[in-house]
């Protein structure tokens, strides 16, 4: 089943997607979520709002910048006109030809009478008019359209909403037979759409509201959420969200049975292990999502940096280098600090904070130690790890992971405002 929106200039749509979105002239920096509630299924509410908004000045100026100026538009505006108005003296002389030829049946000549009137006052309504007409006119058109019944498609009609002329060619329905598009929204003369919607733009206040909402796409599963301004929202990443609810899950675990010395051990040596899989997670995460960070661990990993590289080798290495990354991310320990230290400085610029460091080394020598001694130390003492110390663990790590999170946080945050005007 087909799902659609489109693109609004104050509340009336020029342009339209199925099962899809094009960013039209948006940028990154005009996302938004607004009033973003899922229900008790954890579907995103109808009520919700996720996709792009900017003001008219700003959609003009682009499109500005674009080559799609006022000038321009006159110049299109006025070959399509011409070729519109030429198409519907055709149509007329050809139409009166038939109606003049008795042997078709009454109800021909009828529907063909109503096609030949309707052209007629469409081409008398528009011969004339200049591209300053039509920007004049549309809001008039805009708000008579919303008021206008439907008709179904193709269907040709005459509207009477307005007493002018020109706004009611602009709401009825015509067919003119050409090799090229010609007609945009309000059958304003273009066979690009981009210069209707720089004249109707120029019909609006600067500070007119441009909006996509891309929520049915999301809600049919045509296209994703707005993963980083979800997160930011949230104040933390989908990765942090994951290990934190299990680091709960398994202190609370743990607070099932506190004098039970062995669930304790398993119970540490797993928030370590949910700490490792927080660092992983993210890094490769953010290392396959954006192309800067990717180019910033290649360039400062130590096995990749000693690495020579042949020029007839270049493309073979870049085809695979994906592979190649993904085989030494899964390969990495990053419960050792100091590894997962060096990596998120060089790659992700972010540091871990240094009162965390000593308590979560010695932590993960614990882990070491329960993992691969059977809860001893080297000289084959059980460790004292009960439930205060799981507790402990479960809070200075949680606290480690959100200090690391926040900076993966800002720096999403400054990316998406760096994109604004």
């Amino acid at each position: 089943m087909s799902t659609y929106t489109g693109v609004l200039i104050s509340g009336t749509e020029v342009e339209s997607y199925r099962n899809h979105h094009d960013n039209w002239f948006f940028r990154q920096g005009d996302r938004i979520r607004e009033n973003v509630q899922r229900d008790q299924d954890g579907d995103i509410k109808d009520e919700s709002f996720i996709g792009y908004r900017a003001s008219a000045a700003s959609i003009r100026k682009r499109m500005t910048l674009s080559g799609i100026d006022m000038s321009a538009c006159e110049l299109h505006f006025n070959e399509y006109l011409q070729a519109i108005t030429g198409e519907l003296e055709e149509l007329i002389s050809y139409n009166e030809g038939r109606l003049l030829q008795p042997k078709d049946a009454l109800s021909v000549r009828e529907h063909v009478a109503g096609i030949t009137r309707v052209n007629r006052l469409v081409f008398e309504a528009i011969k004339d008019t200049r591209l300053a007409d039509w920007i004049a006119a549309f809001p008039v058109a805009a708000r008579l359209q919303k008021e206008q019944k439907s008709y179904s498609f193709n269907e040709t009609y005459w509207s009477e909403a307005s007493s002018s002329p020109l706004v009611n060619a602009m709401l009825s329905g015509f067919q003119i037979y050409t090799e090229f598009p010609c007609l945009g929204y309000f059958n304003f003369p273009c066979n690009d759409l981009r210069f209707f919607q720089y004249a109707f733009l120029c019909s609006c206040p600067d500070d007119a509201i441009c909006e996509l909402n891309i929520l049915p796409l999301i809600q049919s599963g045509y296209e994703d959420d707005f993963r980083d301004l979800e997160e930011i929202q949230h104040e933390e990443t989908k990765p942090h969200a994951i290990s934190r609810e299990s680091i709960l899950d398994i202190k609370g675990l743990s607070d099932t049975q506190p004098l039970n010395l062995s669930l304790q051990r398993m119970c540490y040596a797993s928030i370590i292990t949910a700490m490792e899989a927080y660092l992983g997670d993210i890094l490769k995460r953010e290392i396959f999502s954006r192309q800067a960070v990717k180019e910033l661990f290649v360039a400062s990993y130590g096995p990749f940096k000693n690495e020579k590289l042949k020029l007839s080798d270049l493309y073979t290495r870049l085809a695979g280098i994906d592979a190649e990354i993904k085989d030494v991310l899964d390969g990495l320990s990053l419960h050792k600090i100091d590894t997962a230290m060096n990596i998120f400085r060089s790659t992700l610029l972010t540091t871990f904070p240094p009162a965390s460091l000593d308590f979560l080394g010695a932590a993960v020598e614990r882990r070491h130690d329960i993992v691969h001694r059977n809860g001893r130390d080297t000289d084959g003492e059980p460790l004292l790890i009960g439930h205060p110390e799981v507790a402990e663990l479960a809070r200075q790590v949680v606290e480690f992971t959100r200090a690391i999170d926040k900076q993966i946080l800002d720096g999403l945050l400054h990316e998406h405002e760096a994109d604004r005007e």
